[in-house]
């Protein structure tokens, strides 16, 4: 019977599946290894309106979220980098010369995230420093602030209602992450060999 065949051939198998998914989380840990090693930092930002006051709270919410969201793709300009360069608290020879390899760098550096039905904005940076990590999330935050006016005019207020919160550990890569996925990736692999041995039998 296939599904006999099947069966069986897996449970024959079973330690050459756990055998790939060890060598895929070998794999996934010897990548992680040879990255660089950032910390992160985190700052938070509050988002208000103050012409908001004749609206309904969910139509001002959703405009709040609007503004943040555009606020976040703002903060990947080459102007706004440029602005927090220019405060002198960042190496600046951690980002390459070359244009698109600076701003990929950038974008790997700095992520943002909208929390959902607030105007809250987590600013995270990360930096193989820990100081450059929560002076770069400091320098943003402080930039973001003092851009927003120039955008959406002086009734859209930025303020900033968290001191920067350095990770203690390594930030990125994330080695259980990564472990988790090879070891996944190494699984379906000896799977789906197991499989090919089921067809070729049957």
């Amino acid at each position: 019977m296939p599904t006999l065949n099947f069966v069986r051939l897996f449970v024959r198998s079973w330690k050459l599946i756990l055998a790939c998914a060890a060598i895929g989380a070998v794999i996934a840990l010897a990548a992680s290894l040879v990255q660089t090693w950032r910390y992160s930092s985190t700052e938070r930002v509050l988002i208000t309106q103050t012409n908001a006051t004749g609206l309904d709270p969910y139509t001002a919410i959703k405009s709040t979220e609007r503004i943040a969201e555009n606020l976040s793709q703002i903060i990947y300009t080459t102007s706004f980098f440029n602005a927090v360069m220019a405060k002198g608290q960042i190496t600046a020879s951690y980002f390459p010369a070359d244009e698109i390899d600076k701003r990929k760098k950038w974008q790997e550096t700095i992520e943002t995230q909208v929390v959902p039905n607030t105007g809250v904005v987590s600013i995270t940076a990360y930096h193989p420093d820990r100081t450059q990590a929560a002076n770069l999330a400091v320098g943003v935050a402080q930039e973001l602030a003092i851009v927003t006016p120039n955008y959406f005019g002086y009734s859209v207020r930025v303020q900033i209602i968290d001191d920067p919160l350095p990770s203690r550990f390594i930030a990125k890569p994330d080695f259980l992450r990564n472990l988790a996925i090879g070891a996944i990736l190494g699984l379906l692999l000896g799977s789906a060999w197991v499989l090919g041995r089921v067809k070729s039998v049957t």
